[in-house]
């Protein structure tokens, strides 16, 4: 017996290698592969399987999917029964012995059972030289066969509990056979079997192998057995659906959706139409990154999908980037009909067969109206009929998602997304329609657009506002007839006219006064009415009260013109007056002039519907109102010139010498800064430029005009009423003051009973009292002057104890009146706003004099006595600057309804221009340190000075047409805070900067006067920098703003204090070639210390007398230097000594 050859098998290394960590997340993606890795295996089975069955021509051959091995073969004979338990293998990988050891393993455990089986081993992969490759091609010399025996004798070890008594080597080795075949000609392979065996016409090849394959998963799942006649029959139902195509109806209400058909035929998408597949495919849609992915998230996680939001957000585009970009996995369908029930069972019959031929579809339902009605139903019935390998997904708008939803506790596995635009979307579509040409000329820029449709995020109106096109209305035109087929369509118009009339107007609606108004005039249900149009044309707010408004005012101005081109505006804009709340009339009658219908009969109607003298506020909030709604008129018709005019840092003195309460009469005055400016500064050319811009600019006829109109409706009322029939005179007061400044002829004075006033004076305050005596005065001059010559003494004591004053009284001369009264110590600080506040009542009241006096009695401090304290309470006022001031509640209106053209619309954006005018600010401080240094050091400073120039002139066109505070300058909102603090740092920072800057020329060249000047300024930026830093510091910045911030405060921080120390070496040294920048700092801190010092010699006998301690810095504040001393033995009891 020869000797066994000893059989060498490779050692295994047990030592655990601790893996290195992933450098990135691509690779450690690209590392966790098993699931792709096992897929190609399963793949490779599936296709064999399905090749196997369909080559095979016995129909006494069963096949059992998924059996004891990955195939079970069996054919059955009349006397006996074949098995053969065939295993697949697929591997990328070059493969040896040792991976054969687990194949056998599984044969042997089979063959130990029932040594009659057979066993092949099927597989795709490279096999190395060595035992494998001798095995598989059956070259079995002896040292083969001990290898061999060997590695079943491991397995035998390892496997003790079998039955190896049944283990003949020999026997079991030739029982195993091996086939390779590659997949990638197994599919080819699968369509000629069906070919050559089943008579398969080419045309619908892949239609058969498909369903095949899908036959061939379902019974590998459920371990089923296949039987020829299985496979026939799979046939038959491919040929009879084939057959019947056709016959099923369903064909004409589903298309399938082809991204395949390229044409050169021009795109209307940028002309606002519904995408097409051809505009996915050519790319004209912006990419919605993370919304496309939350859809496509959705469409592999839940079997429907619903793409929810109102009209125009892009529903339908992303729907089809969503199957466009799924194509590969799923088949694209579109649902066209499903409004009959009773036809339901077609569609999915229709789509099972899809299934069935191996589609997995993916079934779009675009836009659900009438026609796509059950589709609640198709889904219930594809839930219970087709399990599985189909999708949907469904857009709809919000109003027809409440109309055509259904119940949808019946859908087990639904997502819905509401699509909203982000901040960067809408930055790529303002690029994307700049490249199309479909920006209208007059937008510059995204933002602006943004900002109007930021809280909710809408793509139509966003799109409107960039290019004023068609597409909005369009959509808007065909939602209302929709909406006028229904038979709730006429109370759903009433409500769309009042809800978006009232948002186009800037204002919202009490949801219980509109309940109230509305539900007398139906039958049905105005809450569920609400409700079905809500999200889609109005919202409803309850954070600070229960209100509807409109979803946006670009909706709703298109609703409202749409609803009013046969239907009366002014009906709507008068019912809007019942509705809206007082605190809202201004802001609601500020845009009535904005529209075009009958003014008279629709301020009469007005005056009329709200006349009540017991309550007249409501008049006092149209009529402001109107007139800041007819200013906007104004500046609307001007507003090229207003433009002009703000970018040559005028706007301020324009719109206060336009304005047609700049006037007055009772003086004979007007205001003429421009040209008192021009007087003081008469080569000033810019001040002759806007001369003759305010030329140019027509005056405003207010006869022409709402509040014109509405004036003169409430004047015809009041005429007829005499004042003490009026309970409610504090507002009457203010609505005669204003009639009378709109024109003369709207005088009420006559109907001021002046003697009734005074005998009720106690039940008015002092403002109302002031007022009508004012009015009685300017409308009626002989009567005021009787009655005051008659009563001077009651009117003067009135005034003296309604101010609170210690005396007033008249002097000899009679043209002047005095006041004077006494200030607490308390209350130091405010003397000045005191006596004006005096002055302006007694002027109001008496205004028949030259001069307006005042004087406060004040608590003395002797230890004050010799120095000179300015005294803010004394006043001598001309009655000039009097009156003008009792007109500024009219320029006020007038100018601010101008200046709210002029803001930016968000706060980041208003951050941004300040951080720039800070950078541009820097900028030239660098620049005058890089010329300061290179004129000391005698060096020729060369295009400096040139770049310094023109930064501080960019910096000065930035600051010549600054755009305000967002909202800043709103008539009828709150007022913010933020721009009065910002005008405190803007004083103290920004404006001594750019003086510094200005004269820092003057300082290089040594002028006296502007070395002064400019060091000055200089000291006032340095000590309002640290403000400026704590405003910013307080102001909610981003990341990225919060970042800059920090940068730029760093860098002021450090440059402002290098120039001034720069500045002052410069004024003190000549140029010398042997200069350091660097020893600036040194002889400054030596120039701090000697001062200190010769100050502290200076007052050496202090020190010696009152045991001084003197300080050993000195300390800024602004422009002076503290030195705080302490006298350790001074008695400031000691009459002497003080």
């Amino acid at each position: 017996m020869p000797k066994k050859k000893k059989i060498q098998r490779k050692s295994i290394d047990k030592t655990k290698t601790i893996p290195k960590p992933k450098a990135s997340i691509e690779e450690l993606q690209e590392s966790r592969n098993g699931g792709q890795i096992a897929l190609r295996g399963y793949s490779y089975q599936f296709l064999y399987s399905c090749y196997l069955m369909l080559s095979c021509k016995d129909e006494n051959t069963v096949f059992n999917l998924e059996g004891i091995e990955d195939i079970d073969k069996i054919v059955s004979t009349s006397d006996e029964q074949k098995t053969m338990h065939i295993q697949l293998k697929y591997s990328e990988n070059k493969q040896d012995a040792s991976f054969m050891k687990s194949v056998l393993k599984n044969f042997l455990e089979a063959y130990l059972l029932d040594k009659n089986r057979a066993f092949k081993l099927v597989y795709d992969f490279s096999v190395a030289k060595g035992h494998l490759s001798k095995l598989v091609n059956n070259i079995l010399d002896s040292d083969e066969l001990q290898y061999w025996k060997a590695t079943v004798d491991e397995i035998k070890n390892e496997n003790p509990q079998w039955n190896w008594n049944q283990l003949d080597f020999d026997d079991f080795i030739s029982k195993v056979s091996y086939e390779n075949i590659k997949k990638a000609v197994l599919a080819e392979r699968v369509e000629i079997a069906l070919i050559e065996n089943y008579d398969i016409t080419t045309d619908n090849i892949k239609l058969f192998a498909n369903s095949i394959k899908m036959f061939c998963f379902e019974k590998m799942e459920t371990r089923s057995a296949v039987s020829l006649n299985d496979l026939k029959h799979q046939i038959e139902l491919v040929k009879f659906d084939i057959s019947k195509g056709a016959e099923n109806p369903a064909h004409g209400w589903i298309e399938k959706v082809n991204f395949n058909e390229l044409t050169d035929q021009e795109s209307s998408y940028y002309e606002g139409k519904k995408a097409t597949p051809m505009d996915i495919v050519k790319g004209l849609p912006v990419s919605r990154v993370l919304l496309e992915k939350d859809i496509r998230t959705s469409v592999n996680n839940y079997m429907v999908t619903v793409i929810k939001s109102s009209s125009g957000q892009g529903k339908t585009t992303l729907a089809l980037k969503t199957q466009y970009g799924l194509q590969k996995e799923y088949t694209p369908y579109q649902l066209i009909n499903c409004s009959d029930r009773g036809t339901l069972r077609h569609i999915v019959e229709y789509f099972h067969a899809r299934i069935r031929l191996g589609e997995k579809p993916l079934i779009l339902i675009d836009n659900l109206d009438a026609h796509l009605s059950e589709w609640n139903q198709l889904v219930q019935l594809m839930q219970s009929d087709v399990k599985y390998n189909y999708k949907i997904l469904i857009t709809s708008r919000e109003n027809d998602w409440y109309n055509y939803a259904g119940d949808l506790s019946n859908i087990h596995s639904m997502n819905i997304i509401k699509p909203m635009l982000s901040k960067e979307e809408a930055a790529a579509i303002f690029n994307t329609l700049q490249k199309a040409g479909h920006i209208h000329p007059k937008i510059k820029d995204w933002k602006h657009a943004w900002n109007q449709i930021a809280d909710k995020k809408l793509l139509i109106e966003y799109v409107y506002l960039l290019t004023h096109g068609e597409m909005i209305a369009e959509r808007i035109s065909s939602q209302m007839y929709e909406i006028g087929r229904n038979e709730t369509g006429s109370i759903k118009f009433e409500l769309l006219r009042q809800v978006c009339f009232a948002d186009v107007c800037g204002i919202r609606l009490s949801t219980k006064k509109l309940l109230r108004s509305l539900a007398p005039r139906t039958v049905y249900d105005i809450g569920q009415i609400l409700k079905s149009m809500a999200d889609e044309f109005l919202v409803h707010i309850s954070q600070d009260g229960d209100y509807i408004e409109g979803l946006h005012p670009v909706r709703s101005r298109h609703i409202v013109e749409y609803l009013h081109e046969y239907y009366p505006l002014e009906e709507t804009a008068y019912n809007i007056t019942k509705l809206a709340d007082l605190q809202d009339f201004s802001v609601l009658f500020s845009h009535y002039p904005e529209f075009s219908f009958d003014k008279e009969s629709f301020y009469s109607d007005v005056v009329n519907e709200w006349w009540n003298l017991e309550d007249l506020k409501c008049f006092v909030a149209a009529i402001r109102g109107t007139f800041s709604g007819c200013v906007m008129q104004y500046f609307r018709n001007n507003e090229e010139l207003f433009n002009e005019a703000n970018n040559q840092g005028g706007l301020f003195l324009i719109a206060t010498e336009v304005c047609p309460f700049a006037q007055f009469r009772e003086i004979d005055e007007s205001v003429q800064t421009l040209e008192q400016m021009r007087e003081i500064m008469p080569n000033n050319e810019n001040i002759q430029y806007l001369l003759n811009l305010k030329d140019s600019i027509p005056a405003i006829d207010i006869t022409q005009t709402d509040i014109y109109i509405l004036s003169m409706r409430l004047f015809k009322r009041l005429k007829e009423v005499n004042t003490k029939n009026v309970s409610d005179l504090d507002t009457y007061a203010m609505i005669a003051d204003w009639l009378y400044n709109m024109d003369a002829s709207m005088n009420l004075a006559s109907n001021i009973n002046l003697t009734d006033l005074w005998t009720r004076i106690e039940k008015y305050s002092i403002d109302t009292i002031s007022l009508l005596m004012y009015t009685a005065y300017c409308g009626d001059r002989d009567i005021y002057s009787l009655f005051v010559s008659e009563n001077l003494e009651m009117i003067l004591s009135y005034l003296k104890r309604t101010t609170f004053s210690h005396k007033l009284y008249v002097d000899e001369t009679e043209t002047a009146i005095h006041v004077e009264y006494v200030l607490r110590a308390s209350e130091l600080q405010n003397g000045n706003q005191e006596s004006v506040s005096r002055l302006n009542y007694i002027c109001r009241t008496l205004p028949i004099y030259e001069t307006y006096c005042s004087d406060a009695i004040m608590p003395k401090y002797d230890m004050l006595q010799l120095y000179r304290v300015p005294d803010d309470a004394h006043k001598e006022m001309p009655r000039r600057n009097l009156v003008i001031a009792f007109h500024k509640e009219f320029t006020s209106l007038w100018i601010k309804t101008i200046q709210s053209n002029y803001e930016f619309d968000s706060v980041s954006e208003w951050i941004e221009y300040w951080f720039q005018v800070r950078k541009c600010m820097y900028e030239c401080l660098d620049k005058i340190g890089v010329y300061m240094y290179k004129a000391l050091a005698g060096k020729r400073t060369g295009s400096t000075g040139t770049e310094f120039d023109k930064t501080r002139k960019k910096m000065d066109r930035m600051l010549c047409s600054t755009l305000s505070y967002p909202k800043e300058h709103r008539p009828f909102e709150e007022e913010v805070e933020v721009p009065k603090k910002f005008l405190e740092v803007k004083q103290a920072y920004f404006n001594s900067m750019q003086n510094f800057l200005r004269q820092v020329a003057g300082l290089i060249q040594r002028d006296e006067n502007d070395v002064r000047l400019a060091l000055y300024n200089l000291k006032q930026a340095k000590a309002g920098l640290p403000k400026m830093h704590k405003f910013f510091d307080g102001m909610e910045l981003d990341e990225e703003m919060a970042s800059k911030h920090t940068n730029l405060c760093r860098q002021e921080s450090q440059k402002i204090l290098e120039i001034y120390m720069c500045c002052q070496y410069f004024l003190q040294h000549d140029a010398s070639p042997l200069f350091d920048k660097y020893q600036i700092r040194n002889w400054y801190r030596d120039v701090c210390t000697k001062e200190i010092e010769d100050v502290n010699v200076a007052l050496d006998a202090m020190q010696q007398e009152y045991d001084a301690v003197f300080p050993d810095q000195a300390y800024e504040e602004a422009v002076f230097k503290h030195y705080p001393i302490i006298l350790r033995s001074f008695d400031m009891t000691s009459e002497g000594v003080m």
